[in-house]
């Protein structure tokens, strides 16, 4: 279907998640494709100046491997595989500190001054506070506070176009793929500083001090952090520690200039079964850390048009509710007017946000990454897209998965037969019966490779299938555009969702004509639809689904049948955010 870097990223995919029986043999029959435009990257990197068919497959199994390690990975995990023979990380040096110095210093400049000329005041005080503080080594810790809308990823991406025609080393991070790949650069903080899954109080990152990410940390001038506000505050405690035992410097984060950035009125990390004082606790305010953090603000809404009356006021009550005022005793709030669809439906939302849908759409990554359906819980999401596939053209492709038990102990398969496992459905996992069709917008729901923009919430349409690999078109972030392969792969679910063990082969993603309140956070669409005949349950969520949208006549909801009145609830914890 394609060639060079997208196939090396499919094999190296397929190895780490496919468990394929002899990936020796699939690599001597494919190694041709695999690096058919490697022969031009040595030339024109002068790494090799006329390089052999034998310099080509070797430095192939070394990129192969490259990739693997993002994902804590190597060729010598699989033992029938080749490894590279060569050195090629002493001719290429650090292949992390060496992608970090591939941007061209005078196309960052022309950018970095084409957005600076757009900066409002407070972007301006922002931006001019952290460069300076980067520029004199200083160390400060920040962290950008602004609701949704007020141009926090605008002023992130200005700081790495300046700082990188200064020949300067970014590092950018996102608690969430789909918040990373707004950002320049972007990975999630877990596969770019290796924290561990399971985290507690004395958790450290999982690199060593002579490691090669190691070397990047003690080389690199800032490390942006968005959502930070969504992570538990071990996670940065735990990055903390990794930083100053590599930089060998007590200072927070080694002395690295840190900005983290956020709204706490958006959803807090989550805590399993959590009381509020349990989330609250779990808060970065609430970490040593924060006595070390200075808070910019940033208040602007440039996401909405607030030079028109309507829109500022608009803007203005975004606000308000993200504080709990329009709110009662018993967190209720009444809808405005211009929310309401022609009928309190289904139907009528889904017309409403994809008019026409039954009808073929002409530009499907625009219509598509331009409007979604937002709901708080995954079975409501479920069911909407459900709904919308039948009404949506084409013919349909069912992919069933292949369940099994993990380890099949002895007389398991008989209390939990196939069809059971079929019906599991929850977060994270891929449904058992994967109905789409060529056209259709989907959602990875794994951190494939956040390099290229495959990560967990990227979103794209489908636009080829066959048996084992779909192809689809991201519409989401810098990679918008761009073509990926994903395969069919083992997933297991949740330990605390599920009271023992399976794995489920599927596609590793999701419809999204909707997806959940959660996933949308970080993300801007035109046009927004809100299911809400299940109220928002948590902090923060009420607030993230209305500052999705950029315009007030573009969000439309829909509420339970049963009340009176158009109205859901608004959790708000007061006791976290900040003025």
């Amino acid at each position: 279907m394609q060639t060079g870097n997208q196939l090396r990223q499919l094999f190296a995919l397929i190895l780490r998640e496919c468990n394929p029986t002899d990936p020796a043999a699939l690599w001597n029959q494919f190694w041709h494709h695999i690096c058919d435009d490697l022969r031009y990257r040595l030339q024109h990197s002068n790494i090799r100046n006329d390089p052999s068919e034998d310099d080509i497959k070797d430095y192939g199994l070394f990129l192969i491997d490259g990739i693997l390690h993002t994902a804590g990975k190597s060729l010598e995990d699989y033992p029938s595989m080749p490894t590279p023979v060569q050195d090629w990380l002493l001719l290429q040096g650090n292949p992390l500190i060496a992608e970090q110095r591939m941007y061209d210093p005078d196309e960052q400049a022309t950018l970095a001054d084409q957005n600076e000329a757009r900066f409002n005041p407070d972007q301006r005080a922002v931006f001019d506070e952290i460069l300076k503080a980067v520029t004199d080594k200083t160390g400060k810790t920040f962290f950008l506070h602004g609701p949704g809308g007020t141009g926090k990823t605008y002023v992130y991406n200005t700081l790495c176009y300046r700082l990188r025609s200064q020949h300067k080393i970014v590092i950018c991070v996102a608690s969430s793929g789909i918040a990373a790949i707004l950002l320049k650069g972007g990975r999630t903080a877990h596969s770019m500083f290796k924290i561990p899954i399971v985290i507690n109080e004395s958790s450290v990152c999982g690199f060593s001090k002579s490691s090669p990410l190691a070397e990047l940390i003690r080389a690199t001038d800032l490390v942006i952090w968005d959502e930070a506000p969504m992570q538990h505050r071990h996670i940065h405690e735990a990055v903390n520690r990794s930083f100053q035992d590599v930089r060998g410097n007590d200072r927070p984060f080694g002395g690295l200039s840190i900005v983290f950035g956020g709204d706490f009125q958006q959803i807090l990390p989550v805590v399993e079964h959590g009381s509020r004082a349990q989330t609250v606790g779990a808060c970065l305010q609430r970490s040593v850390l924060w006595q070390h953090i200075k808070v910019l603000h940033l208040k602007q809404n440039m996401r909405l048009t607030t030079a028109i009356p309507e829109e500022y006021a608009f803007a203005q009550w975004q606000l308000e509710v993200g504080h709990k005022q329009h709110t009662s005793d018993s967190d209720d709030i009444t809808l405005p007017s211009h929310f309401h669809c022609s009928e309190n439906t289904v139907n009528s939302l889904i017309s409403t946000i994809y008019p026409n849908i039954d009808q073929p759409v002409e530009h499907p990554e625009t219509f598509f990454a331009q409007r979604t359906i937002l709901s708080g819980k995954n079975d409501n999401v479920d069911s909407l897209n459900h709904t919308i596939i039948d009404k949506f053209p084409g013919q349909l492709h069912v992919y069933h998965s292949a369940d099994s038990l993990a380890g099949n102990p002895d007389g398991t398969e008989l209390l939990y037969p196939p069809e059971y496992l079929n019906s599991i459905n929850c977060s994270g996992l891929p449904l058992a019966k994967l109905n789409i069709k060529v056209g259709c917008p989907v959602m990875v729901l794994r951190n494939l490779n956040p390099r290229v923009g495959i990560c967990n919430g990227s979103r794209g349409i489908i636009t080829r299938m066959k048996q084992r690999v779909l192809e689809v078109k991201l519409i989401t972030g810098d990679y918008a555009g761009s073509t990926i392969f994903i395969p069919r792969m083992h997933m297991e679910p949740p330990e605390n969702q599920i009271a023992f063990q399976f794995t489920r082969l599927q596609f590793p993603i999701r419809l999204c004509f909707a997806m959940t309140i959660n996933k949308s956070q970080g993300q801007s669409v035109l046009h927004v639809g809100l299911d809400l005949r299940t109220p928002a349950f948590a902090h923060g969520q009420f607030y993230v689904a209305i500052s999705r949208v950029t315009s007030v006549h573009n969000i439309k909801a829909i509420w339970a049948e049963d009340q009176e009145l158009p109205s859901t609830k608004n959790i708000v914890y007061t006791e976290v955010l900040l003025d």
